[in-house]
């Protein structure tokens, strides 16, 4: 039997087609529905050929694909053969694109805005016309506000393979701060200098070597599916995983111990377990002496380190730096010396005086930083057994261990530094970092330890962005950016509180969205500019990549569909209509030959030539070896040694983690007596953020829906189908209610971000957090938006 909506009397699939007809209906003079009936299809005696691209760069470019294309209409997608099988991949979302490149979403042709902001009433006019708008706009606002003030950001659904040049060209802001999936990242990187942005240093090949492996809201099953074999095959090897996420998710379910703790708890569970640790005598002392900058003397009263400065030269970049002498306290000869003097043999506890003031260890500050941190508080704040904590903690420390955390969960809450900064300082207390089986990060996107040089498109000398030193989402809540031109769907995915977004997006003189399919924030512009997908070229080659080992080449699968251009000749079309088209290369091969022109020894010989003839990958030269070298025990840091006390933020209360709670997502918050759910938002196997929201084949198994625990439904009075509103006081949408054991009660999940016209004209990030922690602009990779730190309540549709 069909289910009803309550309140909007229609049918689920009769809600989302409606909610879709009314979303593309708004385009004046053209439609975009029945694309696909309206495409070629395949006879038996079909004219067959074949090409090669690579799939999505949301995945990092993981998939290598053949293409099979009949009588001009993309019919089959399949992985590139490939010697070494472990790149010889294709998940769901890249088959889907079968279909999802020819959706009812997609947009046609240019389109410009003929009635009011949100309206969706467009017109369709030519590429010249769309051409010189921009132009005549562009100008416009660099005259009257200065060039800064043109902000141009390109995301990765809407981009081909080629870097974008246009911000550059016309000394705009490209985008600051990114605000998502660096958060754990922020908490890390510090105490392992160099660091391959929030990337582990070794690779899940090394996995195996492994004895545990901590899984930190990390959905390796389905958010990164081509990579869990990496599991696979350390679990037959042996390799125990524990899987720490409040959402009994995929990867829970294939892992052989799951930890349900509350979400946004993360931190406190890991300081539970160094307590832990650090109470049975389970750290290794051996190589927190030897290797850590564990022993070394602070201040007892200020924290700040005992150190000689002087100036110095960073030999590879010849800039000045400051160079530091650490101090331990020499058993010895009784005496503060040099952390590398000959022969020391430093103190791990204790205080000293030194010319009459007091200095302890940063040992000894961690024992007294961590005394809260009880088995007994742990468990009460994550609200799970007491002996899991000591369990998981007695398992780690054993080793070798590996931490491998994603970039949802935690990632998405305003602790989320806290939580990366307790690995680092888990992993060097218990020697599980620098050698074999160990090591922390994200492992299941960066699987191989190379990556290869390669060259630029040459502009002419002073021709730079302006500098961009906020996120778009510092942006949105200032009056310093007058015109936009968004690569994608920017508003909705880099910022939250998408009423506020829409207040700012109304305030801009202009603003332009060059997007392949018709996303949420398409009515809401002055001009629409159809883009291509990634299989389609209008050269031989739409761009070159390094991923995995390989360089790649995004061949020609299919003509740009409808009149569409990809990213670059949008680009080189609006430079070309201000008069600056000369310094963009002529084509897409020209581009192309200016990225492999490089002296990299890893990809001597490479040419597009040579790229066409292999199908579109070579393996980098002397890449056969996917198991990283060694981390080793030499770092880029201040001491030279692993730093898990950050001095630079002392002033935050964080030179050791501390516990903080979440920003708004907490028990004891006065809020949840209003919105008692916790609202999480994740990644999965079906779309990518908003990405295939419009592949029928996807929505066939997957249409956006929110999932409760059934306990909670019953105490609303919901069931499974109904139509409901979720809401708080920053905004609401609507969509379809899902029952689901795994969710964890007092929470809520959806898969993060679709279409406004799969939720009945509403965005989902209406109600999302947009309170930033102020100690993110103290951290390399600047603030998280807590996307997952948020509060709601869920009702009927007419309630």
């Amino acid at each position: 039997m069909e289910r009803k909506f309550d309140g909007a009397k229609l049918s689920r699939r009769g809600f989302l087609k409606a909610a879709g007809a009314v979303g593309a209906a708004g385009f004046a003079g053209t439609s975009l529905t029945g694309i696909a009936a309206g495409s070629a299809t395949a006879g038996e005696a079909a004219n067959e050929t074949f090409s090669y691209t690579y799939h999505n760069e949301h995945c990092l470019c993981n998939c290598m694909l053949q293409c099979t294309v009949r009588d001009g209409r993309l019919a089959m997608i399949q992985p590139r053969e490939n010697e070494d099988k472990r790149f010889q991949n294709v998940c769901l979302k890249g088959i889907s694109e079968v279909q999802n490149i020819y959706g009812d979403a997609r947009i046609q042709r240019p389109m410009k805005r003929v009635g009011e902001r949100g309206s969706g009433e467009f017109e369709a006019i030519s590429w010249d016309e769309a051409f010189q708008m921009i132009a005549e706009n562009f100008k416009a606002i660099q005259e009257k506000y200065g060039k800064e003030a043109l902000w141009i950001q390109c995301s990765t659904e809407a981009s081909q393979r080629f870097p974008p040049l246009l911000a550059s060209v016309l000394g705009a802001q490209a985008g600051g701060m990114n605000g998502y999936d660096m958060g754990q990242g922020n908490g890390q990187i510090m105490a392992f200098a160099p660091w391959i942005g929030m990337f582990a240093q070794n690779t899940i090949w090394e996995w195996p070597e492994a004895d545990v492996v901590i899984l930190a809201n990390t959905n390796l099953v389905e958010t990164s599916l081509t990579w869990s074999r990496g599991m696979l095959n350390a679990q037959e090897a042996g390799t125990k995983f524990i899987c720490i996420d409040p959402r009994f998710s995929p990867t829970a379910g294939k892992a052989d111990q799951w930890v349900n703790l509350r979400a946004g708890t993360d931190p406190a569970f890991f300081l539970g377990m160094t307590k832990y640790i650090l109470d049975e005598d389970l750290f290794d002392r051996d190589h927190v002496l030897a290797h850590t900058a564990l022993p070394t003397l602070i201040d007892a009263e200020t924290g700040a380190c005992l150190v000689d400065v002087e100036p110095g030269t960073n030999p590879e970049t010849g800039e000045p730096v400051e160079l530091k002498t650490f101090y331990v306290w020499d058993e010895g000869t009784n005496t503060a010396v040099p952390q590398d003097t000959a022969g020391v043999i430093p103190a791990l506890e204790g205080e000293f005086t030194i010319d009459g003031k007091r200095y302890v260890t940063q040992f000894t500050r961690l024992r007294k930083d961590m005394e809260p941190y009880t088995l007994e508080w742990t468990a009460k704040t994550c609200d799970i057994p007491a002996e899991m904590v000591a369990d998981v903690a007695t398992q780690y420390a054993k080793g070798p261990s590996i931490i491998d955390n994603g970039v949802g969960g935690i990632d998405k809450f305003g602790n989320n530094d806290v939580a990366g900064h307790c690995y680092a300082l888990i992993a060097s207390l218990t020697g599980n970092y620098g050698k074999r089986g160990t090591g922390c990060g994200i492992y299941g996107y960066h699987v191989t330890p190379y990556e290869a040089h390669l060259g630029a498109w040459a502009l002419p000398e002073g021709m730079a962005p302006a500098p961009s030193p906020q996120g778009f989402y510092d942006v949105v809540g200032g009056d310093t950016v007058h015109g936009a031109l968004f690569f994608g769907d920017i508003p909705t995915q880099k910022a939250a509180n998408w009423n506020k977004t829409l207040e700012w997006i109304e305030s801009l003189d202009f603003v332009a969205l060059a997007d392949i399919y018709h996303s949420s924030v398409t009515d809401f512009v002055d001009l629409v500019l159809p883009v291509c997908s990634k299989f389609e070229c209008a050269d031989a080659v739409g761009g070159i990549k390094c991923a995995n080992a390989h360089i790649l080449a995004n061949l020609k699968v299919l003509d740009p569909l409808f009149e569409s251009k990809s990213d670059f000749y949008i680009e080189k079309g609006i430079a070309e209509a201000m008069g600056l088209g000369d310094v963009f290369p002529a084509d897409g091969e020209e581009y192309a030959r200016a990225i492999l022109a490089t002296d990299d020894p890893q990809i001597v010989g490479f040419t597009l030539e040579r790229l066409q003839e292999a199908g579109g990958a070579l393996r980098l030269i002397g890449s056969e070896d996917l198991i990283a070298p060694e981390v080793g025990f030499a770092y880029g840091t201040a001491s030279g040694k692993q730093e898990p006390y950050y001095e630079a933020l002392l002033a935050f209360g964080q030179a050791f983690p501390a516990w903080e709670q979440p920003n708004e997502a907490y028990p004891e918050n006065p809020l949840r007596e209003k919105y008692p759910l916790q609202f999480n938002q994740a990644r999965s196997r079906f779309r990518v953020h908003s990405a295939y929201s419009g592949a029928k084949w996807i929505q066939e198994v997957a249409e956006p829906c929110i999932e409760l625990n059934p306990v909670d439904a019953a105490a609303r009075g919901l069931k499974d189908g109904d139509a409901v509103e979720v809401f708080n006081d920053r905004g609401s949408f609507r969509t379809v209610l899902r029952l689901n054991e795994a969710v964890r009660p007092e929470s809520a999940f959806m898969v993060e971000s679709t279409y406004r016209q799969y939720l009945d004209g509403t965005i989902m990030q209406s109600v999302s957090n947009d309170n930033l922690n102020e100690r993110g602009y103290a951290l390399p990779f600047g603030p998280m938006i807590p996307f997952n730190d948020t509060l709601i309540e869920i009702k009927k549709v007419g309630e």
